[in-house]
């Protein structure tokens, strides 16, 4: 890979990776995703700067170039995130709607007993 694309690659890196920090630090980013977007940041950094790895890459995405080996591993690793995603929105979806049910049952009043049978005298 040349020159000017690993040091775009690895200053792109470093500041989504400062960017994730910080937003973790002004409560704007659950850790959880931190931690996810970390670990794909360093995993794609890590391929990208040691060149013992281009081969394996290669061999992985079944392409002869290193960089589009090198991106349909990030693109793995977005789809990865993306799922982590849906499942987190689940999971508080599900949550919203269990405490929505709760709320719902503790303000309904008791049910009135019925006079139907004072009604239908048999």
């Amino acid at each position: 890979m040349s020159g000017p694309f690993l040091f775009f690659a690895n200053l792109v890196g470093l500041l989504l990776a400062a960017y994730a920090l910080r937003l973790v630090v002004r409560v704007r980013l659950y850790v959880g995703y931190a931690v996810a977007w970390l670990i794909l940041i360093a995993a794609g950094l890590l391929a990208l700067n040691l060149p013992v790895f281009w081969p394996l890459l290669r061999r992985m995405a079944g392409t002869p170039d290193t960089q589009q080996a090198w991106m349909l591993m990030v693109l793995a690793g977005v789809v990865f995130i993306l799922v982590y995603f849906s499942v987190q929105l689940t999971i508080l979806s599900k949550r919203i709607s269990d405490i929505a049910r709760h709320l719902a049952l503790r303000e309904t009043p008791p049910p009135r007993p019925s006079n139907e049978a004072e009604k239908h005298p048999e």
